[in-house]
């Protein structure tokens, strides 16, 4: 079974994935997160399946904000990533990193941590420091300069709900198939969720499509009793 990025039933894992993302919410699901990691914070006691649906409610909220920075700084905003990661990270992180671009010649954050050799390259410690200075970098971007993003925001929102409406189909076909069936289609539901949702990923409309075809053309055929 594919290893989810974020487990619905880890409580301290859904607090961290609203503490690390909340920053990009709406001022009201901004307010609504904070809210239950103060609740968490004060041992309140919470159900897990609510501390679940808050993460994917702000999860969804925050997606169109994702999507516009990875957009901007795979683009025109590229050097300005990493020029600003320079800056705030060691001195023998950024050496390394301008070695590592001069070898390869990877243009942008995202081809450097993406790079075959990226891990090969920098110790565990290196590729932690960029990432997280990335992640505080993006989101004061995004507080500083929303104007600037606001094409790619709603191109972003178009996106996501194409995403919502066709993995609302898919969960919809496994009603009627028999339990092994239909756990098979809510697996792949799921991780499509868990990709799209909580790691941010963008995945072309075809490949959901494909994956509708697939499971329709399946529903069509008999079932053997």
């Amino acid at each position: 079974m594919e290893e989810l990025s974020l487990n619905l039933k880890d409580k301290l894992g859904l607090i961290d994935f609203l503490s690390e993302w909340s920053g990009l919410a709406s001022p009201r699901i901004k307010a609504r997160a904070e809210a239950m990691i103060q609740a968490y914070d004060d041992g309140q006691t919470l159900e897990i399946d609510d501390i679940a649906e808050e993460a994917e409610i702000l999860a969804q909220d925050i997606w169109p904000a994702r999507f516009a920075l990875v957009r901007f700084f795979s683009e025109e905003g590229a050097m300005i990533e990493w020029d600003r990661v320079e800056q705030v990270v060691r001195h023998s992180t950024a050496h390394l990193m301008e070695r590592f671009r001069r070898a390869t010649g990877v243009r942008s954050l995202g081809e450097l941590i993406g790079h075959d050799d990226f891990d090969l390259s920098f110790h565990e410690e290196e590729r932690r420091e960029i990432e997280d200075v990335r992640h505080h970098l993006r989101e004061d971007y995004w507080n500083g300069h929303p104007k600037s993003l606001e094409s790619l925001v709603e191109e972003g929102k178009v996106l996501l709900e194409s995403y919502k409406k066709k993995l609302s189909e898919l969960r919809a076909l496994a009603e009627g198939w028999p339990s092994l069936l239909a756990e098979e289609v809510l697996t792949k539901a799921r991780s499509y969720e868990d990709r799209i949702y909580f790691k941010g990923e963008h995945i072309s409309l075809e490949t959901l499509d494909e994956e509708l075809a697939y499971y329709r053309e399946q529903k069509e055929l008999p079932i053997d009793e």
